[in-house]
């Protein structure tokens, strides 16, 4: 004899399994579209038109790619072809944004040997994220290194061609480092077009305004677009103290027009929904 009485079938019954049915669809639903998104690619590209611009930089690409978070949810194969991605963007000047790696084990083995294969014809910069940090600051440095890509912390370098330049600034993660903007703006004349590279968005909410008039552009990324958010309009949870303000997209902090990229990786869980995995082609007009 079983010891369990036999649920009834009752109106109220029937209707606690619709609801239970309806509501294991849409979570796998949800799931399946976000699991999708999550590698799902697109190239956002924009012109950037200023009088700052030199006339040999005219029509030059810079390429921005941020958070790739190679690892456990990103593994050799989908870094190889991202990397075969972003070469065909045909970039002049490469810049990546940091969280190259996606937890505290296995991304260095999976990031830095395929990140030796990024192309770009004039020069290759990076900047360090809080992830690359945790893992192991020593093998990141010593893996950009390899991978013949010039890390910039806090320091303001020049890219030269046929005689004009721009100059191009990197900061200190602000969660691992002391990211100091202001300083490396003393480097930057407001004549030449400069662009500020920072991992965290978060930077740019008081150090733009402190920096005059120096940086034409800034990058960043960190905040993955929310991740997850409410179909794209807002995020639970921002990986910045600014809120939805910096959630993702172009902006505009003290006239500097900053981009704060949705990034590639994922953290947590590989998946994404209404934030899709995004890398930025940047073309330079002299306006």
């Amino acid at each position: 004899m079983s010891i369990f009485s036999p649920i009834p079938d009752t109106p109220l019954t029937r209707a606690l399994r619709t609801a239970a049915l309806i509501v294991v669809l849409l979570t796998s639903a949800f799931f399946l579209i976000a699991a999708t998104e999550a590698r799902r690619l697109r190239v956002d590209r924009r012109d950037l038109v200023s009088a700052d611009v030199p006339a040999a930089f005219d029509g030059l690409r810079v390429v921005f790619v941020a958070d790739i978070h190679a690892g456990p949810h990103l593994g050799r194969q989908r870094m190889a072809g991202l990397v075969d991605a972003v070469n065909r963007l045909d970039a002049d000047v490469l810049i990546l944004g940091g969280d190259y790696v996606g937890g505290r084990t296995t991304g260095a083995q999976v990031f830095y040997p395929e990140a030796s294969r990024f192309k770009a014809k004039l020069a290759r910069y990076a900047v360090l994220g809080n992830h690359d940090v945790w893992e192991s600051r020593e093998e990141a440095v010593a893996g950009l290194e390899r991978a013949g890509i010039t890390l910039l912390e806090n320091k303001t370098v020049r890219v030269w061609k046929d005689g004009g330049s721009i100059a191009i600034g990197g900061v200190e993660d602000l969660y691992t480092g002391h990211p100091d903007a202001c300083r490396i703006a003393e480097d930057v004349s407001p004549s030449e077009f400069a662009i500020l590279v920072s991992h965290n968005p978060d930077v740019f909410g008081g150090q733009l305004s402190e920096a005059g008039d120096k940086w034409d552009l800034a990058l960043a990324g960190h905040t993955h677009g929310g991740q997850v958010t409410f179909f794209g309009k807002f995020a639970p949870m921002v990986a910045s103290r600014f809120g939805q303000r910096f959630l993702t997209g172009w902006k505009h902090e003290n006239g500097v027009p900053i981009l704060i990229s949705n990034g590639v990786g994922t953290v947590t869980a590989p998946v994404r929904f209404f934030a899709q995995p995004e890398v930025h082609v940047i073309t330079l007009r002299r306006g």
